[in-house]
């Protein structure tokens, strides 16, 4: 038997989030961002998108296409909090897990599904786990790579359930506009249309002289995963040399609102990933994906060692405004290395 890879997904993470610090929240449409002048929707739930909110929309034009929007404000002390028990119930089910963002998880169940009659057994346990235990609806991707499982988490939202096996690439896959393909931005998308591109499919029968334009070094890459072949394996920093948290943005952005709420965000997870591990870092690296996936990272020294996300903050907003201020971006990372350990810098003050 081949693996068998989980994506699970948290449906609207931030909104639901809210949902469940305010109940009354529950049937309302809501955007979570900050409410002052020049914000962006973070995220919107489910009944906000029905009115055409969507995330990376100015507060403003949001508001406009739904007056009764309910804007939450940011809470990232909950939705960190949350995010590490829904990271800690996939880990109840399997070793190899990896976390792709604050809101999705990876899991090779290839050894533990063995134990269930069919897959979405399993994945039914999981997914009824997380509603009792955290209230959360999650969405499921049941295949077997990395990038089969992400694409079938999202064919079903919310609260959905999708195997995609390799069989089935051509008739589940092929069919879907090129837009939909993980990876692939709102650009990338245009320049692949003029070039005939328009579905999955098309991308996966042509030659990779033909997408060097839009792909670069990574056409054969993207060729292969429309066929859907993926031969990479789930990241669980098993030897801690360095931690990192990053996440692709729904559309491709210069909005430095929307850039500066993703870092912090993704500061303080990277926060609770040193005091999970124990760790003080003493550099500090951001990465930025742009339009065309091409991937740029800057590096900078800490003043000292730490594991404070206003810390890590800070300096990946001046790397930020130093290397990458006009760049319209697609994916944000930042992460920390050189580290530390708290137990023995504890065993040091020990001895003075």
């Amino acid at each position: 038997m081949g693996k068998i890879i989980f994506h699970i997904d948290i449906n609207a993470f931030f909104a639901s989030a809210e949902t469940l610090r305010d109940p009354s929240l529950k049937n309302k449409p809501i955007a979570v961002c900050s409410n002052k002048r020049g914000s962006v929707v973070t995220t919107a739930n489910y009944i906000a998108r029905e009115f055409g909110v969507r995330s990376a929309m100015p507060l403003v034009e949001a508001l406009k296409l739904c007056p009764q929007l309910v804007v939450t404000g940011v809470h990232f002390d909950l939705y960190e909090k949350i995010s590490a028990q829904f990271v800690e119930l996939c880990k109840k089910y399997t070793e190899i897990v990896e976390v792709a963002s604050v809101d999705e998880c990876y899991l090779d169940v290839t050894q533990v599904i063995k134990q269930y009659k069919r897959p979405l057994d399993l994945a039914m346990v999981i997914r009824k786990d997380i509603k009792k235990n955290i209230g959360l609806d999650v969405s499921i991707g049941i295949a077997p790579n990395r990038f089969l499982a992400k694409m079938a988490s999202d064919m079903k939202k919310p609260n959905g359930m999708t195997v995609l096996r390799q069989k089935e690439v051509q008739s589940k896959l092929w069919p879907l506009p090129i837009e939909r393909m993980h990876g692939i931005g709102v650009k990338s998308a245009e320049l692949l249309k003029n070039a005939g591109i328009y579905t999955i499919g098309d991308l996966a029968v042509c030659k990779s002289n033909h997408v060097l334009f839009v792909f670069k070094k990574n056409a054969e890459l993207f060729i292969r995963r429309a066929n859907g072949e993926d031969d990479s394996e789930l990241d669980i920093d098993s030897m801690v040399k360095s931690l990192s948290q990053s996440t692709t943005l729904m559309n491709a952005t210069s909005d430095y609102d929307e850039i500066t709420i993703v870092i912090e965000q993704l500061c303080r997870e990277l926060q609770q990933r040193c005091i999970d591990e124990g760790v003080l870092a003493q550099q500090v690296t951001i990465t930025v994906k742009d339009e065309m996936f091409q991937s740029y990272s800057r590096t900078m020294k800490l003043p000292a060692a730490t594991n404070s996300h206003q810390e890590f903050f800070e300096n990946a907003l001046l790397l930020f405004d130093a290397n990458f201020s006009e760049v319209t971006v697609k994916l944000l990372g930042v992460g920390c290395s050189h580290f530390i350990f708290r137990d023995i810098i504890s065993e040091q003050l020990k001895l003075f």
